[in-house]
């Protein structure tokens, strides 16, 4: 073979150096940065012809002070609410960005609320909004307000700057339920059953605020859906059941009554575990939920010996029953409706693929009906603190002796 010549040699060099430029060519259908307007949090309520959507967005002239030619100070809120109506979600959001001078994207979008009204009529259509949009994050929290979800917007931001950071709190922090849209896709894929928090606005006094009266926002135990729609709500403490069936549960504080005194010892709750397993014996289906947590003493009324092992055990005993009666509350509340918002049928089908073709059909009414759920706690008092007895004020005589 030939030895390549010198101008061969060059050719070769500017080939190999051109060609990956070929490859480094610009996308035709991108958007800049600076043309964009983010989505952080999506509201839905029910319209007289259709939806009501609204869109929160936060300003970036002005998040930072001092840029965009201000003075440095703060002039307005970082935020804005743009509200539309439409015949469907999707004439509503064409409407909204018609008044834009930015193209809308929801890749940042973190929350979904739906009021209550539009929660009764269905939220079929907001998932498959939600499920079409390539952009949206399917990871959003979703709540319920108990009205319109618009409220929500009219409360003050105090510990944080968005709306949104104090609703993605509420599930990161595990003080109500955190569903996100995939887990209500999943939902709505077998069969549309499904729990969501719940959210409420009430009037509060707020000292720090002028005027002082405020609508304030807070969770409110939880909505269960039967096939995407609303058809009941759950109590507080019902909600807190369902934090246990789904192993959602963070740092709880419960409180129990002492065998000698009945007064209370409290407790914190942590290290959460939650385990569900169905069994199916001919016609009987049962479904057994073992949950196992550690509690800390955090405070103590009574004067119970806190360091008796037989004392210890009716304490954990006592946290258990109050466990295992929230869990039942939760489930037989849903059961009232025969809609399997734990999911309870995906595990039986798991586990017995065979028998659930058979049971499938009429799941609803066997869940409703004959189905047996036992649910049970196991609680593990590991500390007690460096105080081992309650503090009390010790009486003393006029002479300094203690009486």
């Amino acid at each position: 073979m030939k030895p390549f010549t010198r101008l061969q040699m060059l050719l070769i060099l500017v080939v190999l150096g051109v060609f990956p430029l070929v490859f480094l060519t610009g996308c035709w259908s991108s958007v800049e940065l600076n043309s964009r307007s983010f989505v952080r949090m999506i509201l839905l309520d029910k319209a007289d012809d259709g939806i009501e959507l609204t869109l929160a967005f936060p300003l970036a002239n002005r998040l930072i002070p001092g840029q965009a030619g201000t003075t440095g100070e703060q002039t307005g809120k970082p935020y804005t609410y743009i509200t539309k109506k439409g015949r469907d979600i999707g004439e509503a959001y064409r409407l909204i960005q018609s008044d834009l001078s930015r193209k809308i994207t929801f890749g940042q979008t973190s929350v979904v609320v739906i009021g209550r009204e539009l929660a009764k009529a269905g939220i079929s259509q907001m998932l498959e909004f939600v499920a079409r949009e390539p952009r949206f994050h399917i990871n959003a929290n979703i709540f319920v307000t108990t009205g319109k979800a618009l409220e929500v917007t009219k409360v003050p931001i105090i510990f944080e700057r968005f709306l949104t950071d104090i609703l993605i709190a509420y599930g990161r922090e595990h003080v109500t339920l955190k569903i996100t849209t995939t887990d209500c896709l999943k939902a709505l894929y077998n069969g549309g059953d499904m729990i969501l928090p719940l959210l409420k606005v009430e009037t509060k006094t707020i000292p720090s605020e002028n005027p002082r009266q405020h609508d304030w926002l807070g969770t409110d135990g939880a909505a269960i859906f039967k096939e995407a729609k609303l058809v009941r709500t759950a109590s507080t403490d019902e909600m807190r059941g369902a934090l246990w069936i789904l192993g959602q549960l963070k740092d709880a504080e419960v409180s129990v009554q002492s065998s000698t005194d009945r007064k209370n010892v409290n407790y914190m709750i942590n290290k959460v575990k939650t385990r569900i397993k169905p069994t199916v014996a001919g016609e009987q289906t049962t479904i057994y939920i073992e949950t196992r947590a550690d509690a800390s003493l955090i405070s103590s009324e009574s004067n119970v010996d806190l360091l008796d092992q037989v004392e210890r055990k009716k304490l954990e005993r006592g946290i258990e029953a109050l466990i295992e009666e929230r869990m039942t509350k939760a489930i037989e509340k849903s059961r009232k409706v025969g809609a399997d918002v734990f999911h309870f049928g995906s595990y039986i089908d798991w586990h017995y693929p065979r028998q659930w073709k058979m049971i499938a059909p009429r799941w609803r009414e066997q869940y409703s009906q004959h189905v047996k759920v036992v649910a049970q706690a196991k609680i593990t008092i590991k500390r007690l603190g460096s105080v081992k007895e309650p503090m009390r004020v010790h009486k003393t005589s006029h002479m300094g002796e203690k009486q």
